[in-house]
């Protein structure tokens, strides 16, 4: 218990280093997005009498309201009711996201104790709570954290129902299952993959004629299905969440598959996944081995159907960690039980105990230099004189970074995004290329300007910035940005 209560303790004082530097350590773009819904959702609930200036307020409900929907917002409505008893700060989302992610560590090492060793269950966690790449992950706003902690509880009740076959834990494995597909639909891969392994395990038949099966299937599907039909038949906000998803011609591509090695390298060390696939050959029970060909067959069929963003989006790679962590138990278990076997002296054990210690801590170090290489609290003053310069409310569309969204966080403003060079060779992937003069035109309809503070982006599209030049006078430059006037403003 002491060792466990050390672990936890100093994996939650890493996450806690920096809280209340600003979330651009992480993709920014994924975490401003929720950033944005969250202050949006906040401020709606503020009662009419708050000390707030009203022209605040309603950017913020307005740009939470014109957001596009992806998953259920649950982690922004637990923030902005939070924020309604300490203030609104981003930093109450971090604090929330490593818990979630220290949570689904404990579910691990339950798991992981049950099917192999206390040993080998210690050395799980700690690979799952000190990779310095989970470290900086496990902070970011956005839902992936509480997706994680959902499917390690939903493995954890699924193999217990396997091996107990008990009312309890086929609800604890479909209430997991239900919540960690509800919150992001992307879960369905590893669950649905063990579900598939443990019922080809037991035998096809005896588990369909098994009613806890059918409870199970229906509370993991019943959620997400609902959430789905509502969004995408009744209102509508989830019609385009599908475009640009699914790219099997990359299948084909040899460099395809070394992108996401590359991932895996960067994320877990290939060499851990290696080792870790081996404890399916090590697992010794029908029920772990099926657990785990479930866990891998449902990750490789993931990356599979998301073959972009499995390359280009490495939090896609998130499920590897916990993944990785449980197959290895098995190897680990084994080397465990050898040394006991050997009843070395203490030297030894000390040695070993030293090292280990010495592979957490470093571990802590290399992510504790990543967060400190940079202060980006600066960076809101910046964005904040850029919104005044364009007035907040006056409607604007520009190349600035993440989409826009660090100046509509920060700067107040209300802004559109124009397209990025790899947006233009997404939609050449995905056959849909686009007239982008027309586009250019219709898109500056009722925008007063346009801003640039990524230049090289601005370089890319050698067209589009000769018309802008050509036909917009600059309204105001610095070396940071330039702003062209595309019509007159309300507020001028």
């Amino acid at each position: 218990m002491v060792t466990l209560a050390i672990i936890f303790i100093a994996a939650m004082g890493i996450r806690l280093y920096d809280l209340t530097d600003l979330p651009l350590d992480f993709h920014p773009n994924r975490q401003l997005f929720s950033a944005l819904k969250a202050r949006g959702l906040y401020y709606s609930m503020l009662p009419e009498s708050a000390d707030v200036p009203a022209w605040q307020r309603e950017i913020a409900v307005s740009q939470w309201e014109n957001s596009t929907t992806i998953e259920p917002p649950v982690m922004e409505y637990l923030v902005a009711l939070t924020s309604r008893l300490f203030g609104f700060h981003l930093w109450i989302a971090r604090i929330y996201s490593s818990l979630f992610w220290l949570i689904g560590g404990l579910f691990l090492f339950l798991l992981a104790r049950e099917i192999s060793s206390t040993d080998a269950a210690v050395v799980a966690l700690a690979f799952y709570l000190f990779l310095p790449y989970g470290i900086i992950a496990s902070r970011s706003f956005q839902p992936d954290p509480l997706m994680i902690m959902l499917v390690i509880g939903g493995i954890w009740g699924m193999y217990n129902w396997r091996v107990r076959g008990t009312w309890k834990w086929a609800l604890t494995a479909g209430l997991f299952n239900g919540a960690a597909i509800f919150i992001k639909n992307v879960a369905v891969f590893p669950l649905l993959g063990i579900a598939l392994a443990l019922i080809i395990e037991r035998g096809f038949v005896i588990s369909l004629k098994d009613r806890k099966t059918w409870t199970v299937a229906i509370l993991s599907a019943l959620p997400a299905g609902l959430f789905l039909i509502y969004g995408t038949y009744i209102a509508g906000f989830l019609s385009q969440q599908f475009n640009f998803r699914f790219f099997p011609e990359l299948w084909r591509d040899p460099a395809f598959y070394l992108r996401w090695k590359e991932q895996l390298d960067a994320i877990t060390g290939f060499t851990a996944v290696v080792l870790a696939l081996s404890g399916i050959f090590l697992a010794g029970k029908r029920s772990l081995a099926a657990l785990l060909i479930g866990l891998w067959v449902g990750y490789f069929t993931y990356g599979m159907t998301f073959s972009y963003h499995i390359t280009t989006h490495d939090y896609y790679n998130l499920p590897v960690i916990p993944i990785v962590a449980l197959s290895m138990t098995p190897l680990v278990g084994i080397l465990a039980e050898r040394l006991t076997q050997m009843n070395l002296s203490i030297l030894p054990r000390v040695i070993f105990a030293l090292g280990a210690i010495l592979i957490i801590v470093t571990h802590m170090w290399y992510a504790r230099v990543d967060l400190a290489q940079r202060d980006y609290r600066p960076d809101a003053d910046f964005w904040w004189s850029l919104g005044e310069v364009l007035g907040h409310t006056n409607p604007a569309i520009g190349l600035t970074p993440d989409y826009g969204d660090r100046l509509a966080y920060w700067g107040w403003q209300d802004i559109s995004s124009w397209y990025y060079s790899e947006d233009l060779k997404l939609r050449e992937l995905a056959g849909k290329e686009i007239d982008l003069q027309q586009r250019f035109e219709r898109l500056i309809q009722g925008k007063c300007y346009f801003v640039v503070t990524q230049f090289s982006r601005f370089n890319d599209q050698p067209n589009i910035k000769q018309r802008i030049i050509d036909n917009y006078p600059v309204y105001a430059q610095t070396s940071d940005y330039i702003i062209f006037q595309l019509a007159p403003c309300p507020s001028q």
